[in-house]
């Protein structure tokens, strides 16, 4: 079914996915930090050291306005009526300013129990020994929800250090199939497509005077060293490499003639993108959903659900998606790609783990809750679990009931087709997650296409911090 515009709107404040949300982070959080106790006023972690009594602090930036309507009416009531410890939330700001306030209470020693993030961004703390195995709890949840997608992407040294939210599979090609139809392009199954693509959609007139080929981003940090990671995986290359049959070390792989071959191209592809230097993941969102890029690399289907928000279902239901195209069609690469689990970092030392862990099964505990936590963002995270998208509570969602269920079947195309390409089990250690940490390869791709240093030099650069920076992480 088709919904009118009061509709969208209120899709659109029910997931917070709209360009203004979009502009301040790609993500629900905010620029403040607020806490609020189960009894709704301001708290901070009591210190109490009993287990069962001792409040579960929990430190989000799944704070936008469905996700605080869900904390505060549905999740706390749930939680203390069965559970009985006080819930503290502190909602707070992405990246640099969530971590520097964790930075702080562990500084304290007074951790939260809970913290929300993609294993990437907390690395150095699993490096450190500050995160608590989470293996139990997901084994439970696996075995209700079936098995969690991409789970190589959150296991380390044989543990698993992440209760997973949500999956974003960074390695999709997103196109305008409208625009493809209209110049007779195909889907890119190699690098040398997608260029011609590219320039074929740049240099179209008329109707598509205005629509870029492919948005390369080249910021010093975030999307550019996504978008880079996509383009080595699927030369064959890797960061790093096992160095014993155990594989609990690892050194520095970083193939020098992949890596440049994949800078030269997405160099080649800036010149058919808007202005490289400015795109982050905000503003090739903003790009798309106005219609001025007709290819790109973004998470899942994310970019249907921003466009439909904002009551432009023409973009949103001609927007496809696909694995990512191989440099040369007889390389056969570990993945397609890399995938990362959005979720819950607990962190060792916090006063209430058991009470953390209820706090999960809460969220998480069945199919149907699992569904429900899914369903406040729907297009930008994939469930993690593979039988929650076959349940009535996340098929009868309303964006997933409207046009016809096309936004239902673009999420099943993901998982089913995309997903199983992604997030191979490629060498992971704790010193390769701290490494990880670091902008080096955002870096490296803006010096060489923003900058226009030289190839050789940009190369070693990031070869040489990449070495410092596992070095560092080994030592820890």
């Amino acid at each position: 079914m088709t919904r009118n515009a009061s509709t969208r709107r209120r899709f659109l404040i029910g997931t917070s996915a709209g360009l203004a949300a979009v502009t301040a982070g790609c993500s629900s959080g905010g620029g403040t930090t607020t806490t609020t106790s189960s009894s709704g006023n301001s708290n901070t972690n009591s210190g109490t050291t009993t287990a069962n009594t001792a409040e579960v602090h929990v430190m989000t930036d799944y704070a936008n306005d469905a996700w605080q309507s869900e904390w505060e009416n549905t999740i706390k009531p749930d939680f203390t009526d069965n559970y009985k410890p006080p819930l503290n939330l502190e909602f707070v700001g992405l990246q640099g300013e969530s971590r520097n306030r964790l930075n702080t209470l562990l500084q304290s020693g007074n951790p939260p129990e809970l913290f929300s993030s993609t294993i990437t961004e907390v690395g150095d703390l699993v490096a450190r020994g500050q995160t608590a195995s989470v293996t139990d709890i997901v084994d439970e949840f696996a075995s209700n929800n079936g098995d969690v997608l991409a789970r190589s992407t959150i296991d380390v040294a044989g543990d698993t250090h992440k209760v997973p939210h949500g999956l974003y599979l960074g390695g999709t090609l997103n196109y305008r199939q409208d625009v493809y139809d209209a110049l007779g392009l195909s889907v890119p199954k190699t690098w040398d497509e997608l260029v011609e693509n590219a320039k074929a959609i740049d240099e179209a007139g008329g109707d598509l005077e205005k629509v870029r080929g492919f948005a390369v981003s080249a910021k010093d940090s975030g999307k550019a060293g996504s978008d880079f990671t996509n383009f080595l995986y699927n030369a064959a290359g890797n960061f790093y490499r096992y160095t014993n049959e155990d594989e609990t070390e690892v050194e520095i792989d970083f193939p020098e003639e992949k890596v440049k071959a994949s800078l030269r191209t997405m160099k080649e592809l800036a010149k058919y993108s808007p202005d490289p230097s400015g795109l982050s993941w905000a503003s090739t969102i903003q790009n798309w959903v106005v219609g001025r890029v007709g290819q790109c690399l973004m998470n899942n289907a994310w970019l249907c659900g921003v466009a439909y928000a904002n009551d432009i279902p023409s973009v949103a239901k001609a927007t496809n998606q696909a694995l990512f195209p191989k440099r040369e069609q007889s390389l056969d690469p570990i993945d397609r790609g890399w995938a990362l689990i959005d979720g819950w970092t607990f962190l060792s030392g916090a006063d209430n783990p058991t009470g953390a862990k209820n706090l999960m099964r809460t969220m998480y505990g069945s199919p149907s809750k699992t569904a429900k936590r899914n369903l406040i963002e729907p297009m930008r995270f994939l469930p993690a679990y593979e039988n929650v998208i076959e349940t009535d509570a996340y098929q009868s969602a309303e964006i997933f009931q409207a046009e016809d269920g096309i936004f239902l079947e673009k999420n099943r195309h993901c998982i089913e087709n995309i997903a199983p390409e992604l997030g191979g089990d490629r060498p992971s250690t704790p010193a390769s997650l701290y490494a990880g940490r670091f902008p080096i390869d955002s870096e490296m791709v803006n010096a060489y296409i923003v900058l226009d240093e030289d190839l050789d030099t940009v190369y070693q650069n990031a070869r040489q911090k990449l070495k410092t920076r596992l070095e560092e992480g080994q030592n820890l």
